[in-house]
């Protein structure tokens, strides 16, 4: 019942945080920093519909707040399919009161591990081969994380480890079959990418208004808080990929990296222009329709969007949180694509001149097979990662 009492104050706070004229408070601070520039989409499609929004939004593609509770289950938004994306922090209509909550315990009454289809896999957590996010083998009996080790170490692809770092690199080469790095030469028109992290379904977890997202607790000090709050189970998937998320936004940067966490639309922004100042603009993946092949040729007309950056990548939490990250001698490109069945995009693709600071364990360094600081080293960026650059 927690969560449940937790949905209705977000609903209530949603409405008391309106604008004068009905606008999202979000919106008026964008206004109050970028009075002549529009909001992207891309941020707008992270900011959480009116607490009315149980009525059918005009936009089909707008993100369903997962904070929440929608009545009419008969909606053309209700997704559809084997590939479509089950929230497990959405409370689903009338059949999730009753029905789903027996589909989801086992006979027992505890609850089930998830499977199949629809389950829930952390794109920024490499797994290996026995790894299902198993959180009894990455803790200690006082909670604390232990050391990562093995198959089932959990290593980021996309989150840089300094020197200290451990983990099995053997794991990377095998967990991704996609175009995970790639040397900068291959960037060009004509070469073949698999970018299954790109043409992933959308994570639609929308920002908290900022007033409530600074009421929860976000501290690995104060995780059982936090799953209470949720009323998750220590040892499920969904709390394994929130504790992932804290502890990497804890993490001191390396070398050459300035690295903060934003749980709000308001510290998005404002930290974001802390960094790099106004005159800048927000970049992100697009694609023109929704695919399942990911299976993409490199088009011409690659941009070099230059090197003053801070590419945030969306972590898997119950509401959206940014860790926004710039590295030196780092390059953002915009490139198009098209894909095998037609489907036009245009991608991000992150390039790190120096690597030296990297830790040797990376899994980049396996898959290449190459050592740190000798090349530069490209990857492309997952469907819901956003990045600044300079204008």
């Amino acid at each position: 019942m927690a969560i449940l009492h937790f949905l209705l104050i977000f609903s209530l706070l949603s409405l008391a945080f309106a604008g004068k004229h009905g606008t999202l408070p979000e919106e008026d601070h964008w206004i109050s920093v970028f009075p002549n520039t529009p909001m992207p989409k891309a941020l707008k499609d992270l900011l959480a519909p009116p607490a009315d929004s149980s009525k059918e939004s005009k936009d089909k593609d707008a993100p369903i707040n997962p904070f929440i509770i929608y009545e009419n289950t008969n909606t053309k938004r209700q997704p559809k399919g084997v590939n479509a994306p089950i929230n497990p922090f959405i409370i689903y209509g009338k059949k999730s009161k009753e029905a789903l909550r027996k589909e989801l315990k086992n006979k027992d009454g505890t609850n089930k591990k998830s499977k199949g289809v629809n389950a829930p896999i952390n794109p920024f957590i490499i797994y290996g081969k026995e790894s299902k996010g198993l959180s009894k083998e990455l803790k200690t009996k006082d909670h604390i994380n232990k050391k990562s080790k093995g198959v089932n170490a959990p290593i980021s692809p996309f989150i840089i480890y300094g020197e200290k770092s451990k983990g099995n690199k053997k794991q990377g080469s095998a967990a991704i079959n996609g175009t995970m790095y790639f040397f900068q030469e291959d960037l060009h028109p004509g070469k073949w990418v698999n970018l299954p992290l790109l043409a992933k379904t959308r994570d639609l977890a929308t920002f908290l208004p900022q007033q409530v997202a600074r009421s929860i607790p976000f501290s690995s000090n104060e995780f059982p808080q936090i799953l209470n709050l949720f009323s998750l189970d220590p040892e499920s998937m969904e709390a394994t990929d929130m504790e992932q998320t804290i502890n990497v936004c804890e993490r001191e940067g390396m070398r050459g990296e300035e690295i903060f966490c934003a749980t709000s639309f308001e510290s998005f922004v404002d930290s974001s222009v802390s960094k790099l100042g106004k005159n800048i603009q927000l970049l992100a993946n697009e694609l023109a329709k929704e695919t399942n092949n990911p299976v993409f040729t490199i088009g011409r007309g690659i941009q070099n969007m230059g090197e003053e950056e801070l590419v945030c990548h969306k972590m898997s939490y119950p509401y959206a949180v940014f860790l926004c990250h710039s590295i030196d001698s780092t390059m953002v490109y915009k490139v198009p694509l098209v894909g095998m069945d037609g489907t036009k995009a245009k991608a991000l693709v992150i390039c790190h001149k120096d690597t030296s600071a990297w830790s040797p364990s990376h899994p980049v360094f396996e898959i290449l097979k190459v050592k740190p600081g000798t090349v530069p080293i490209c990857h492309f960026a997952v469907r819901d990662t956003l990045a600044w650059v300079r204008k």
